[in-house]
């Protein structure tokens, strides 16, 4: 019991003559570091917010259910593409390094079929069924922006 006593004296006596600005700048650092990883949350979660929302808003009709597919997608997808690309340049600052390459590609496969969209329609109209089946502008459209979407997912758990 003496040894417990002797040993919490030292630990006192040893702050009462401690400095302790170095503590205090400390519990500075620490409180800093905690409101920026607030702060850096709230950011990304802004950010998934309005990556999510403006995708589904601009694609309203095209996705998730093809409901009013317009005649030229290539033209209604293109005047399209500035916002949704902002959108993804939001984004693009919270995800992971390791994944950064892939949202990248899905990116990318997404804007060149927006770009193409238009010549695939019109291979398509002397194509036999069977090829048109395989290729189906709706499917490949739903899976580019399922893949785009799927990005966000990891921040939402």
């Amino acid at each position: 019991m003496e040894n417990t006593i002797n040993f919490v004296d030292q630990i006192s006596l040893y702050f009462e003559k401690v400095v302790l600005w170095p503590f205090a700048l400390l519990g500075a650092i620490i409180i800093f570091a905690i409101g920026v990883e607030i702060i850096n949350r709230r950011r990304r979660a802004d950010a998934v917010d309005y990556y999510d929302t403006t995708f589904r808003s601009e694609l309203t009709g095209l996705y998730p259910h093809p409901t009013h597919w317009p005649e030229d997608l290539a033209s209604h997808l293109r005047t399209r593409l500035p916002i949704m690309r902002e959108a993804f340049e939001v984004l693009k600052g919270f995800i992971p390094q390791k994944q950064l390459r892939d949202y990248n590609i899905a990116w990318n496969k997404f804007y060149d079929f927006c770009q193409m969209s238009g010549a695939i329609d019109e291979k398509q109209a002397g194509t036999a069924p069977s090829a048109q089946a395989e290729h189906d502008p709706k499917q490949v459209f739903h899976q580019l922006v399922t893949d785009l979407l799927a990005y966000t997912d990891q921040f939402k758990r």
